[in-house]
């Protein structure tokens, strides 16, 4: 059958900066006639990492009329000229059909149409498939090498699509932002994996041994708190973060108002991991006499295995607190992300606490001075906090950074005396947060002799929507924060840091919307305080 002319309708959709992004139209250039027409695609993230498969660079889509098919016979591209050839060991064509997305880690319901390698001016691939009638949908993608360049960028445009017999569709090249290399890149948890509808609620340890260990809510329902059905599940890397274990659940949920959340990791001076999180009861839900209980987990081989929950919960608040006063708090649970230990031994982690039958959260630390068997509380750090931090300072000082619930700059607090007593609060001009929790780490201190005093703090660097998670860096023990960078410049949320062994800084973050990706970032302190050319 004779295909008519403009029967042909071609899409090109470009993933640049945070999105997929849409091109509403193109120069045509030559023969037969098409239409370039916008689309509305999902977000995808700006960065990739060394070694990553299949990392998406472009997507087309093409619809054919019900009469039509066509054979492909190759694509041309040309690569952006900050692009280095040595970064890509190579570009792939796939094809889904009318699948309108491609999991780049399963490749499930994906075809390849092609392979080659990026070359200095234009790369032209051999393609050999069939287009049906109805839509379809092509993906580029690359290959990163293992050794690219952090802070390089991978990004390619289309010129032309060759099909039949010396048939071109020919377009004028956009920009593309493409992707930026980091030291690694890799999703851990997705909608869906591990017979999980959701998961939220990043925590990341770096073990003595040099493996990293994420703690996880594997909300297998739905995306809300506590009293829902929800795990607390464990997965490790021993490479850094480029390969990782199958999770491990170390808190089986058994349904409503049985589920576990909200893990906070520590690693103590003798090499021991705790990990505290709620159980039980939800926030608001809770009561004296049913409560939103607090647990703990030990590990003695680096995050491998993991004692059964422990629940501390009296020695904390509730109906059976020997404290007249606490007895009567209504619920409490500690920050997910980190908790730490000073250089006196105490291990502290920062609760938000529910003292009377209302909607208000005070900040209280939570600490131990027996490797966390026991447990006691600190005087009130703040009335009307939410989520916090802390870290502890070269002199001593014990720094805590707390969650703004009414959005805008961050507060922050002091304590001289090892967390017992708190300073009147302040707030940061320099971080601005939509009411989010976050993580603050020590990065290296001088008197240890790892170079200069230097602190971490990562939020959502925004005053109103959950997005543009950041890494900020100190020099000056928290007074200032002048230097970071945005990692997820997208839906973004909740976030954990660790310093690996080599050096180099590790995140785990909350990335997308509705459902959220949990996703590890590697990258060295060097890139992440080079400024943009």
């Amino acid at each position: 059958m004779m295909r008519k002319e403009n029967s042909i309708r071609v899409s090109v959709i470009l993933i640049a900066t945070s999105l997929m992004c849409s091109i509403a139209g193109c120069n045509r250039t030559s023969a037969p006639t098409t239409e370039i027409a916008g689309a509305k695609t999902t977000e995808n993230s700006e960065y990739t990492g060394r070694g990553n498969q299949n990392e998406l660079l472009l997507a087309l889509m093409i619809d054919l009329n019900e009469n039509d098919t066509i054979s492909l016979k190759d694509i041309t591209l040309i690569k952006d000229a900050a692009t280095q050839r040595s970064d890509v060991k190579a570009i792939k064509v796939y094809y889904t059909g009318q699948l309108d997305t491609l999991d780049t880690r399963t490749l499930h319901d994906a075809l390849l149409l092609g392979k080659g390698s990026l070359s200095k001016k234009k790369t032209k691939i051999a393609l050999s498939g069939d287009l049906k009638p109805g839509r379809n949908y092509l993906w580029v993608t690359a290959d990163i090498a293992d050794d690219a360049t952090e802070g390089n960028r991978v990004a390619v445009s289309l010129t032309s699509v060759g099909y039949n017999k010396n048939k071109r569709f020919e377009y004028e090249p956009e920009p593309a932002k493409g992707r930026e290399i980091l030291l690694a890149r890799r999703l851990l948890f997705a909608p869906g994996d591990y017979n999980s509808n959701f998961y939220r609620i990043p925590a990341i340890i770096t073990a003595e041994d040099g493996s990293l260990v994420t703690a996880t809510d594997k909300r297998k329902e739905n995306l809300w708190d506590l009293p829902q059905d929800i795990d607390v599940v464990i997965r490790r890397s021993t490479d850094n973060g480029k390969t990782w274990s199958e999770p491990v659940t170390i808190a089986e949920g058994k349904g409503y108002g049985k589920g576990y959340g909200d893990a906070a990791l520590v690693r103590l001076d003798n090499g021991k991991l705790l990990c505290l999180f709620g159980g039980m009861n939800g926030l608001w839900q809770s009561r004296p006499d049913s409560l939103l209980r607090t647990y703990v987990c030990e590990s003695v081989d680096n995050g491998i295995n993991w004692t059964s929950p422990r629940d501390i919960t009296d020695q904390l608040y509730g109906a059976g607190c020997s404290d007249p006063i606490r007895k009567k708090w209504m619920a409490s649970f500690c920050a997910s992300g980190h908790a730490i230990q000073t250089s006196s031994g105490r291990v502290m982690v920062v609760a938000a606490v529910r003292e009377g039958d209302d909607y208000s959260l005070n900040n209280y630390l939570f600490y131990s001075d027996d490797e966390g068997v026991t447990w006691h509380v600190s005087q009130r750090a703040m009335e009307g906090g939410d989520e916090a931090k802390v870290v502890e300072l070269a002199d001593g000082t014990i720094l805590m950074s707390i969650r703004n619930k009414h959005k805008g700059s961050r507060y922050y607090t002091r304590s001289t005396d090892n967390g017992i007593t708190w300073a009147p609060v302040q707030q940061w001009d320099d971080l601005k947060e939509p009411g989010c929790n976050g993580d603050m780490i020590r990065y290296s201190m001088e008197k240890n002799g790892t170079g200069k005093n230097i602190l971490l703090h990562s939020i959502p660097f925004d005053e109103k929507l959950r997005r543009n998670v950041s890494v900020f860096v100190s020099y000056d023990e928290g007074e200032t924060w002048p230097d970071g960078k945005t990692i997820c410049s997208g839906a973004s949320a909740y976030s954990a840091l660790t310093v690996l062994q080599d050096g180099t800084i590790g995140a785990y973050i909350e990335e997308g919307e509705p459902g959220m990706n949990l996703v590890f970032l590697n990258f060295s302190l060097e890139w992440l305080t080079r400024k943009h050319k």
